[in-house]
């Protein structure tokens, strides 16, 4: 049972990784090894269940990265939406609504 746990975090670990890469899968793929078809099959399974199990909200991060992004918007779909200027919460509510 743990390594069924262990799997599935490295995993979600591995996903998340990508996520913040800024790669496409494929890219990310190439680079680390990883049979694409593998991966792919490992982000659906995580979506089907993140649908499931994730509130609609998520955590915002006030802090500003180096690399001149003001804001960045992760869906719980593993969308992003990515600022490069100053935005308002008024404009970001109106995205989500």
């Amino acid at each position: 049972m743990q390594d069924k746990k262990q799997n599935r975090q490295q995993k979600l670990a591995m996903i998340a990784g990508w996520q913040q890469s800024g790669l496409s899968q494929k890219q990310y793929c190439q680079e680390h090894n990883i049979p694409y078809h593998v991966f792919y099959y490992w982000y659906r399974q995580s979506r089907s269940k993140a649908a499931v199990t994730t509130p609609g909200f998520v955590q915002l991060s006030t802090s500003l990265p180096a690399n001149g992004l003001h804001a960045e918007l992760l869906l719980t779909d593993g969308r992003r939406i990515l600022f490069h200027q100053p935005v308002n919460a008024a404009f970001l509510k109106a995205l989500l609504d």
